[in-house]
């Protein structure tokens, strides 16, 4: 990793550029978003925080989310700063991750016998019984779009993207970084990178069909980015058709690789999932024999200490 870091004006993340991967695997000027310097460690600080603030400008006393870990981390970071209670429902299947953090930062955790959509659900619905601001995927999109929009300009200060690769779940993170682009009268290819193991918008991108996922295998590995509904698949497929983007699904084994090469080469550790960015510009590289231009990439969480690694 070369020594020279930027930053946005008010602390963003550091965009880096990664010249010990580009002389590896023979891909000129590739530049990496390090998410993970957010103050919990994942890119979801930017919308939970964009939320909170609403809550506070609202009048509320408390937030509400489903989360099968990182958001809830976040919301219930900056609830706490804001001096709001935070309810974070939970897929009771996930009720070892980032467990104590949340305790940590006084939210209230509700386990779901049932799925991430399910919890999502149930928070919801808590939300409207009580009069609790909800910041549920989808319940505020032009919020989250704006958080993620900050990404785009802090990249926009340093380096002008030919293709930026996004993580995708529910696909949200992309079409923020779409937007933000667009806003700064420019549109680079956007490239969804995730698991190919059960996505709705791998899916639709493929097949043409907007039906919900039924057969996907998730893993801990691979949470982050399985989706059966993806809360934003037609914006994140809008996005990606309008900017002459694509999208890429990997295995398990494939992330395993890329996080090793991250920390080998550039000494990053980043979480598996986010990881699969560099597996997608190695394969866009190789299908569309395209060089030379500049890739962007985000790593959306990761680790900043040698600790081993949050999967999920």
């Amino acid at each position: 990793m070369e020594d020279e870091k930027s930053s946005d004006d008010d602390g963003g993340p550091p965009l880096i550029r990664a010249q010990k991967l580009e002389e590896y695997l023979g891909i000129s000027k590739i530049y990496i978003k390090l998410e993970s310097f957010n103050p919990t460690g994942t890119h979801k600080d930017r919308i939970a925080r964009v939320h909170v603030e609403e809550v506070n400008k609202l009048g509320f006393s408390a937030i509400t989310t489903g989360t099968c870990g990182n958001y809830g981390i976040s919301i219930a970071y900056f609830a706490q700063k804001y001096g709001l209670k935070a309810h974070i429902f939970i897929p009771r299947a996930y009720s070892n991750i980032r467990l104590k953090e949340l305790e940590k930062y006084g939210a209230e955790v509700v386990f779901i016998n049932g799925s991430y959509e399910e919890a999502v659900f149930e928070s919801k619905k808590f939300a409207k019984e009580n009069n609790i601001y909800d910041a549920n995927p989808g319940s505020k999109p032009w919020i989250d779009y704006e958080g993620y929009a900050a990404i785009s300009r802090e990249i926009a200060k340093n380096v002008t993207p030919y293709a930026v690769f996004v993580p995708v779940g529910n696909g949200t993170t992309l079409v923020g970084i779409y937007h933000g682009f667009r806003q700064l009268g420019f549109t680079p290819h956007m490239i969804g990178v995730t698991t190919s193991f059960g996505n709705q918008v791998l899916n639709a991108f493929y097949t043409k069909s907007f039906d919900e996922v039924k057969d996907f295998a998730e893993t801990k590995f691979n949470e982050p980015l399985v989706s059966s509904i993806s809360f934003d698949f037609d914006n994140a497929l809008e996005a990606i058709y309008d900017s002459d983007g694509y999208v890429f699904g990997f295995a398990d084994d494939v992330s395993f690789k890329y996080a090793y090469l991250l920390e080998r080469f550039e000494g990053i550790k980043a979480f598996p999932a986010s990881a699969l960015v560099l597996a997608g510009l190695v394969k866009f590289v190789k299908k569309f024999g395209v060089n030379g231009r500049n890739f962007v990439l985000i790593l959306t969480g990761g680790l900043k200490d040698g600790k081993s690694p949050n999967l999920g």
